[in-house]
């Protein structure tokens, strides 16, 4: 390796016909040694940059096909600060050779030779020399700022860190100047994006080490602030001859008048003087505010205002005694008046307390009074009752009588006329139209408490599964998902019930209602003669065949009124073995919940069927309340609250609501490609 992985190099010499001679830039090369061991590269893009161009290298390795047995003795170049003038009046001459000052000892030395990875050409800017800033604006608006440089540079450093990229250029005697256009009093001035490193040669180049990126342009005045300032001064001569012009003083002479119209106006140029002193004003600080920092150092001063102190803080300490012995004063005499007022509220309470004994008394009479009368009523509605009772007795045992002789009229149960009675009710009655016990509140939070033991879901997620099964179809997923679903829908709907286990023979809805042992069909008369009542049926393996062809139709007919509205469908989806995927046409109609029981569980027994869950308008604001709480799209609150205002009054709509949630994540995996732990049950499944 023959320097730093990045490292900037600066073109010397040409030769061959991809061929140059570099030097390693460096600010310990220019300061210390003033020399640098020249290297050959051959690269096509450097040569292509000439003489004087400066490039950012990496991955910078030694060739050995060009190396040396020792080291080579190093080429001295001249001072840079010390012949830059001198080079700058030379090249001003034509018909001079300005070849490389080491071209001939190049030319039987053997110089070591190096390979580039990448290099990206870099940027130079003419720095300050020894005499500062000022020196260099005044040498470039001379025309005089001279460089050891045979290209033109890309920028000049007039301030610290900013930077002028136009507005200047290179003279033919090889030395800089502004251009014709540029103006000192606003120059485009731009400073450099980042924290760009740079190396300050002694012949005042400025070598960036990497790209640069210049800021936005902004316009800066280069003039020194003592003739910034002094521009300003004559500025206020012209201002009071623009205010005497303006008050219609006018002199007598033409001359003066045309002299006084000129310094009343103001041409583009003069308004940057304007603006220049106006900036240098404004960085300084004022007088009045350094006059107490100044005073504060003099000795007699502080002692007086030591005094002054002193005599402040007692005049303020008297002035606020006068004031608080005012103030104690005036609360003595409120306090005096509260006393009094005190005085005469005891007086009233006193007369207060007089008068509630009085009212006790007399209420106590009138208790009195009012239980006799009651016990009066009690012995007036007790005769009553007995009376009325002895009638219901009578009325009884006569309707016992009747019933009797009924009983001797009727034919024997095993005679004909007996059979055929029954027979024509049995072929009259419809199937299920025998009305079907209605289960009580507390039985339907046994139940509810039941289901919660054994199936391992929360009420809260049962009440919630229940709501979607008369609109949806709630799918249970996991292991014992299909004897989960079983037992729901009998504890719920007892016979009236029907359970079906799905498989790939199943294809249409008609094969569903021909299985005469799962009960749908019978499901379905028992659900259109009991409208008030739910009546469920558990589809068990919905992804063990093809639900395409008959969930939709089962769900839609429902919807329109085809199939009872009161027949809840609740599903399990198949855990392993051959199973089938479900198409985002159908997933549209799922909500899963996540189930597992590895064992057999005793089943929840049949107290009665559940009432359907009616909308409840009354409940649908605070149903929207809640909803508003939580992370719901807008588009679904209305049918979420629709939802939620059927549940059962004894039911936290809160808990159910966050139970309810779990279909807006559903529609987001099925719709939009969101993730969901329970996607792998219904797509790309696998055995």
């Amino acid at each position: 390796m023959s320097g730093s992985p990045s490292s900037v190099y600066r073109v010397r010499q040409l030769v061959d016909h991809d061929g140059a001679i570099v030097t390693e830039v460096s600010e310990e090369a220019e300061s210390s040694k003033g020399y640098a061991h020249p290297k050959e590269v051959h690269n096509a893009k450097v040569r292509l940059g000439g003489i004087d161009s400066f490039w950012l290298a990496s991955n910078v390795k030694s060739d050995r096909k060009f190396s040396s047995p020792k080291p080579a003795v190093p080429t001295l170049f001249p001072s840079s600060s010390a012949t830059s003038s001198l080079i700058g009046r030379a090249k001003g001459s034509s018909g001079l050779d300005f070849t490389s000052p080491f071209s001939e000892i190049a030319k039987g030395a053997k110089i070591e030779g190096i390979s580039f990875g990448t290099a990206v050409r870099v940027p130079v800017a003419i720095g300050p020399g020894l005499g500062g800033y000022e020196r260099l604006v005044q040498d470039l608006v001379d025309g005089r700022l001279a460089v050891d440089m045979s290209t033109t540079v890309d920028a000049v450093e007039v301030r610290p860190g900013t930077y002028m990229t136009t507005g200047f250029v290179r003279l033919p005697s090889g030395q800089y100047g502004l251009a014709a256009s540029a103006r000192l009093r606003a120059v485009p001035t731009v400073q450099v994006v980042g924290n760009v490193g740079i190396t300050r040669l002694q012949s005042g180049l400025l070598v960036f080490n990497a790209e640069v990126k210049w800021t936005e342009a902004v316009t800066m005045d280069l003039r020194s602030e003592a003739e910034i300032l002094a521009s300003a001064e004559s500025w206020l001569e012209r201002i009071g001859t623009a205010v005497s012009l303006s008050s219609g003083e006018l002199p007598g002479d033409p001359a003066e008048v045309l002299r006084a119209f000129a310094a009343a106006a103001v041409s583009a140029e003069e308004r940057y003087d304007l603006e220049s002193a106006l900036g240098v004003l404004l960085g300084r600080r004022d007088l009045l505010e350094m006059m107490p920092d100044i005073l504060s150092k003099h000795e007699p001063w502080r002692a007086r205002m030591n005094a002054f102190e002193i005599e402040e803080h007692d005049r303020l300490r008297s002035q606020m005694k006068a004031k608080l012995a005012e103030e104690a004063e005036q609360e003595s005499h409120r306090l005096e008046e509260l006393r009094q007022q005190i005085v005469d509220a005891e007086g009233r309470l006193a007369i207060v307390s007089h008068r509630e004994v009085l009212l006790r008394n007399e209420t106590e009479k009138q208790s009195t009074l009012l239980k006799e009368r009651i016990s009066e009523a009690v012995r007036e509605v007790a005769g009553s009752s007995l009376d009325a009772t002895k009638r219901l007795r009578e009325d009884v045992e006569s309707l016992r009588d009747e019933l009797a002789k009924g009983l001797t009229s009727r034919p024997p149960i095993g005679s004909p006329s007996a059979g055929k009675s029954e027979a024509e009710n049995d072929d009259v009655a419809p199937l299920g139209a025998t009305p079907l016990p209605a289960a009580t509140e507390e039985q339907r939070s046994n139940v509810a408490r039941g289901l919660a033991e054994t199936t391992g879901l929360t009420q809260d997620q049962l009440y919630a599964l229940l709501l979607q099964s008369t609109e949806r179809v709630p799918v249970l997923v996991g292991v014992g998902s299909s004897g989960v679903a079983a037992d729901i829908v009998y504890a719920i709907g007892g016979e009236s019930s029907a359970v079906l286990f799905c498989d790939p023979t199943r294809i249409s809805f008609a094969d569903l209602v021909a299985d005469q042992r799962a009960g749908l069909a019978r499901s379905i008369e028992i659900a259109e003669a009991n409208p008030y009542l739910l009546v469920p049926v558990a589809l068990c393996g919905l992804t063990n065949g093809p639900c395409e062809y008959w969930l939709p139709q089962l769900v839609e007919m429902r919807r329109i009124g085809r199939l009872p509205p009161n027949l809840a469908v609740i599903a399990s989806a198949g855990v392993d073995g051959l199973r089938v995927s479900v198409p985002k046409s159908v997933m549209r109609y799922l909500f899963p919940v996540l189930v597992s029981r590895a064992e057999f569980a005793d089943r929840v027994e049949y107290t009665g069927s559940w009432l359907r869950f009616e909308p409840n308008v009354g409940r649908i604001q605070d149903a929207i309340k809640i909803l508003r709480t939580k992370p719901v799209e807008p588009g679904l609150i209305g049918r979420l609250a629709d939802t939620l205002s059927r549940a059962p009054a004894a039911v936290d709509l809160t808990q159910v609501a966050s139970a309810l949630l779990g279909e807006q994540q559903w529609t987001a995996a099925w719709r939009d490609g969101a993730g969901h732990d329970l996607i792998q049950y219904f797509q790309n499944l696998e055995n």
